[in-house]
């Protein structure tokens, strides 16, 4: 039977760190008898990448680092001593990505039992949201349980979605998985392909270490660039990259090239040696060189390219939306690997782990993949060349943000028909940047929706990085707050 919620002001699909963090910003804003709902299919869920149950699986950034509070970035530091404490555990530097989940779930908990203390009526509703509906000034939301709920806003962060499937023919298959936070029990011989080099990759390798799997590996991707390692959080000054940013500021419009040579100079100033450039896109990672870098990060070496990249991250959504758009399209197929590769590295024991399992000749890393057919129940590998057939294919390319992605969701995907939502050239939905409101067809701001995390990947370019995802709440709830609409900056 359907029920109708009674004059909620806000819906809040999705609960996961960007919900939290906006529900976090929101909810003390909202004057007494407010009503506020959140609908989540199940946030703690096992298949979720801050669910895992697998203690392996780490964050890639230090407990330090990773606070959902912008205000207060110790905070996740404080609550893991404070579980130690209570424990008897550790605390450890880079934490498991479950006690981060739990982390973000507790720091919801609070948020909720703050704002009811406060009089702010808050329905939080275990459930499916399947549909979003425009009604005049207001929406309604269908949920899959037959509940639907009206409310003059609606935002929607249902975080990370499954990559569409990348080569046609394999989807529906025996072998093939779609998703790599829901894996089955596989044989534990089988030759196993795993589509992707970075973050989900190498947890996905993870998992299978973790049960015991002995047959052979294979992480392959276009590049097979496995990430960089995490070394000291030391921040070069970037006066080169600012002053091109200043000036970009000034012109209205930033170009790739400049940005370029500007961080290039940084780095060549920051570094002891000069930088080795080749290798900011070269073939695949060897055994060596995860070796090399995991010896220089444990002697605890400083890395004049990653004190830059340090330095510079806080500019690159202002880089972003001064991009032209063709530089934006070149960055996405020329550098966005590079940046990932770089930006985003994995802690020294994760890449031990990785090290052992070259070591035991259990794993290939390998570049070039172009192709994979089905063949006689198996599946072909085609890589730069060889081929490999494989009797598993588990696609770990991370987040999808296509279309095609997009509309394996029902919500996302008759918000798409209706024309409510665009796609974004660059992954996501075209947002209005002011308000995180989506642009419609016709390129307007669909007034009182409102997107966020991954769905805004096009837009804001990162949107797999803690901080960015706490600052990116902070703009949403600033937004969702202001008692003015703000202009339209089409991104």
């Amino acid at each position: 039977m359907t029920t109708v919620a009674v004059a909620a002001v806000i819906v809040q699909i999705g609960r996961g760190p960007t919900g939290t963090a906006l529900a976090r910003q929101l909810l003390p804003t909202l004057p007494p008898g407010t009503r506020y709902v959140v609908i989540d299919r199940d946030p703690g869920a096992p298949h979720l990448p801050f669910g895992t149950p697998e203690p392996t699986h780490l964050l890639n950034t230090r407990a330090a680092k990773s606070s959902l509070n912008l205000g207060d970035t110790e905070e996740f530091q404080r609550w893991l001593t404070a579980l130690a404490a209570a424990t008897g555990g550790s605390v450890p530097e880079f934490p498991a990505r479950a006690l981060f989940g739990r982390y973000v779930r507790d720091m919801f908990d609070q948020a909720v039992r703050q704002a009811v203390s406060a009089g702010v009526e808050v329905d939080v509703v275990s459930d499916d949201a399947v549909g979003i509906e425009q009604f005049g000034t207001r929406w309604q939301i269908r949920c899959r349980s037959g509940r639907i709920f009206g409310a003059d806003r609606v935002v929607v962060c249902t975080g990370m979605l499954p990559q569409s499937d990348p080569y046609p023919g394999i989807a529906g298959h025996e072998g093939y998985f779609d998703d790599p936070w829901r894996l089955p029990s596989l044989p534990e011989h089988a030759a196993v392909a795993v589509l992707g080099t970075r973050l989900t990759a190498i947890d996905t390798l993870l998992t299978l270490t973790a049960r015991g799997h002995t047959g052979p590996v294979l992480l392959a991707s276009r590049t097979g660039r496995l990430p960089r390692l995490r070394g000291p959080e030391t921040v070069a000054p970037v006066p080169n990259v600012e002053l091109c940013m200043r000036r970009a500021a000034d012109s209205g419009t930033l170009r790739l090239a400049d940005f370029g040579r500007a961080l290039m100079a940084d780095i060549e100033a920051a570094s002891a040696a000069p930088p080795d450039w080749s290798q900011v896109r070269g073939g695949p990672t060897t055994r060596a060189q995860l070796a090399a870098e995991l010896a220089e990060v444990e002697a605890g070496a400083e890395r004049g390219w990653q004190q830059v990249v340090n330095g510079a991250s806080p500019l690159l959504l202002p880089a972003w939306q001064l991009l032209a758009a063709a530089d934006r399209a070149e960055f996405f197929a020329e550098w966005l690997t590079p940046l990932l590769v770089h930006g985003a590295p994995i802690p020294a024991v994760t890449a031990r782990r990785v090290l052992a399992e070259l070591d035991a000749r259990r794993l290939r890393v390998l570049g070039g993949l172009h192709e994979i057919r089905c063949c006689d129940g198996r599946f072909e590998v085609h890589t730069a060349d060889r081929v490999d057939v494989v009797d598993v294919v588990i696609n770990a390319t991370g987040a999808g943000t296509d279309e095609a992605a997009l509309r394996r969701e029902p919500m996302l995907a008759g918000l798409l028909d209706s024309g409510l939502l665009t796609p974004h050239p660059q992954g996501g939905v075209r947002i209005d940047v002011s308000t995180f409101e989506p642009l419609d067809a016709g390129g307007a701001p669909v007034r009182g929706l409102h997107v966020a995390g991954d769905l805004v990947r096009g837009a804001v370019l990162v949107t797999n990085d803690v901080i960015a995802l706490s600052f990116q709440a902070t703009l949403v709830a600033t937004a969702m707050s202001a008692k003015t609409e703000a202009g339209v900056n089409i991104s």
